[in-house]
Parts: C-alpha cells; sequence; structure tokens
C-alpha cells in the first residue's frame, strides 16, 4: 500500500515540476505589452420632478427689522406673484451631468425638476504581445544511436545524450551500451556554431 501512494506521489513532483518548467520556458518566450484605456461613459439620463415641494425650515425676521416704511402695494403683490425659474448647475467632471430646474413664487418653492447624467469610467486592459523571442534550448535531453570503428573492431551503441548550450557554444556528453562488445561506452565533446537560422 505504501508503495503505490509514493510512487503516485512522485509521479504528481514530477509532473508539477515538468508543468513549471515548461510554462517558464514559455513565458520567457513572449514579450507583452500592457496598455489600460480608461474612457468616460455617458450613463442613462435620469428625470425627477418635485410638485409642491415642503419647506425643510422656515426662518422669521427678528422684531428689530419691521420698521415703518412707505409700501407700494401693487409692487409687492406683483412681486409676490412672480414666477421665477432657476437653472443650478452642480455638473463636475468626474461625476456627470446634474442640473436642478427651480420655480420659486409666492414666497416659496413651487417645484424643482432634477435631471442626472452620471458618467461611468470603463477601465479597458490590453495585453498585445509585441514579439516571439525565439530562444535556443540551453539544455537538451535524448535518446541517442552511434556506430564506432577502429582497425580492429566497431560496433553500434543505444543510449542517452545531454547536451549544454551557451549561447554559441555547446558542451555535451552521450552514453550508452554497446550489445556487440557487451560494454558501455561514453563520449564528450564541444562545438561552437558558425551559422544559425
Amino acid at each position: 500500500m505504501k508503495r503505490p501512494i509514493l510512487s503516485l506521489l512522485a509521479a504528481v513532483v514530477a509532473g508539477g515540476a515538468l508543468f513549471g518548467w515548461g510554462y517558464r520556458r514559455g513565458a520567457a518566450s513572449v514579450e507583452v505589452r500592457d496598455s489600460v484605456v480608461v474612457r468616460w461613459l455617458s450613463g442613462p439620463v435620469v428625470h425627477d420632478t418635485i410638485r409642491e415641494p415642503s419647506a425643510v425650515l422656515v426662518r422669521e425676521p427678528a422684531d428689530t427689522v419691521w420698521r415703518t416704511l412707505p409700501a407700494d402695494t401693487a409692487a409687492i403683490l406683483a412681486d409676490y406673484l412672480r414666477e421665477r425659474d432657476y437653472r443650478l448647475d452642480f455638473s463636475t467632471d468626474s461625476t456627470g451631468r446634474f442640473l436642478v430646474d427651480a420655480t420659486v413664487g409666492r414666497n416659496r418653492l413651487l417645484s424643482a425638476a432634477a435631471t442626472v447624467e452620471p458618467l461611468l469610467r470603463e477601465v479597458t486592459t490590453r495585453h498585445t504581445v509585441i514579439r516571439t523571442v525565439v530562444q535556443p534550448p540551453r539544455w537538451e535531453i535524448g535518446p541517442a544511436v552511434g556506430a564506432w570503428t577502429d582497425p580492429v573492431r566497431d560496433g553500434v551503441w543505444v543510449g542517452g545524450y545531454a547536451r549544454r548550450s551557451f549561447g554559441r557554444v555547446n558542451v555535451s556528453a552521450a552514453a550508452g551500451y554497446d550489445a556487440r562488445s557487451a560494454g558501455f561506452c561514453a563520449q564528450v565533446q564541444a562545438g561552437v556554431a558558425v551559422w544559425r537560422k
């Protein structure tokens, strides 16, 4: 029971290491540029009208204000019955359009209508692949087959090789088993790449 669990654990660790290695190689082979675009979009327009609004606070004048002055009753009544329309603009660049239309008459607010058009912030992030960086592999490992000969005998061997690249210079080693001479063989070599495509 212990052996299958250890085998499974070893396979998971090896698979995770292989995935991490491949992910790092893939991420290093691509150059990505990020760009962020911020746009302000108009939201839905909301209209709201208040008819016959009631006063929140009424302040009476102080007693010392009253004086005896000559009064023109017709002018006072005309001013009392006159309706005045006001447009109040509370708009800003960051929040949008906010307008209030108010009508004042008979010493009170007769109606108020608000128009609200909010600005909505939209952020778009773009990932653009600039270029794919082709890098020659630094390490190579794989199967190998070779043949050898000298004036007295010859052989064919089967095994594996490992190669490490340092830019244009590479070093490789190969090892295998020769069934004809029933022995192991190994070789080490170094090389310089003169031309690449």
